[in-house]
């Protein structure tokens, strides 16, 4: 079993979630063991019940990700990339062309501070949900709001060409309705650092429920907190032997490291985080 002083926690590696699951396992376990608090043991439930969605979620992400596409997707995917930079060029070159008091200084200008106030290549090298989502947004502004400054700077056949690949593109990616829509990797990062906040509530409420250097005290810590200590002394270890590489993911069952191809959106960093400051306040989640 792994003591666990009070001040633990005070300083604490960012961990996967799968590592978090395995802590929490064992943590519910403790937390029968020693009689826990109920509103500990509801924070560990939740804990686990949090990670085991993110474990759902993140392996549709992966296989959104790491899917081969059919060559009809990609095919309206660099289609629309190429549209949509070749718009966003002409607009900015008009407003390169053309003075700020001109008519099509002043429509260019606008669209650049509007709908084209985006960096090109974050549209064009996002996940395709992410391209699907960011375009409508563009495309459905300038419709609505922009085709005067469009025709203004006599754009419209490029803009027709954006709106028709767009068309295309949304259809392949939309071809099987029946399957389940891939989180993005945004979403999947929200609930990686929900995750965290709610490992720093079971942290304050352990600590809180037993806040003595009293060995029952430290006892009944070493129960439910030694878990996430000793995943944390992990993180430590394998920063030590592996630097400038991201923390491994873990079997949630058995603890054992998992090698996978592939970068994961949520895998953390190795800074060390201030976690455990004032062990008897409950963090708001």
């Amino acid at each position: 079993m792994r003591f666990v002083p009070q001040n633990e926690f005070f300083n604490s590696y960012k961990l996967p979630v799968s590592r978090v699951q395995w802590a929490a396992r064992g943590a519910q376990q403790g937390a029968a063991t020693v009689g826990a608090p109920p509103a500990l043991v509801q924070a560990i439930d939740e804990l686990g019940k949090f990670c085991a969605e993110y474990a759902v979620s993140r392996s549709a992400w992966r296989a959104a990700n790491s899917a081969k596409a059919s060559p009809e997707l990609m095919a309206s995917d660099y289609a629309v990339d190429r549209s949509f930079s070749n718009f966003a060029a002409r607009v900015k070159m008009e407003a390169d062309d053309f003075a700020a008091d001109t008519p099509r200084g002043k429509a260019a200008r606008a669209m650049l501070a509007g709908p084209l106030n985006v960096e090109v290549f974050s549209v064009t090298n996002a996940t395709r949900e992410e391209e699907e989502s960011m375009l409508a947004v563009i495309v459905g502004e300038i419709e609505a709001d922009y085709l005067s400054q469009v025709s203004t700077c006599g754009l419209d056949a490029h803009f027709d060409k954006l709106k028709a690949d767009y068309d295309a593109f949304v259809t392949e990616m939309h071809r099987n309705p029946n399957a389940a829509p891939a989180p993005t990797t945004a979403q999947l990062q929200a609930q990686a650092e929900h995750i965290r906040s709610k490992m720093i509530e079971v942290i304050h409420r352990a600590n809180g429920a037993w806040p003595t250097p009293s060995e029952q005290d430290g006892l009944n810590r070493a129960h439910v907190l030694g878990p996430f200590a000793i995943q944390n002394d992990r993180a430590a270890a394998y920063y030590k032997r592996n630097r400038g590489t991201t923390l491994s993911e873990v079997d949630p069952e058995t603890g054992e490291e998992v090698l996978e191809d592939g970068a994961d959106p949520a895998t953390p960093t190795p800074p060390v985080e201030p976690v455990d400051a004032d062990a008897g306040v409950v963090e708001p989640v």
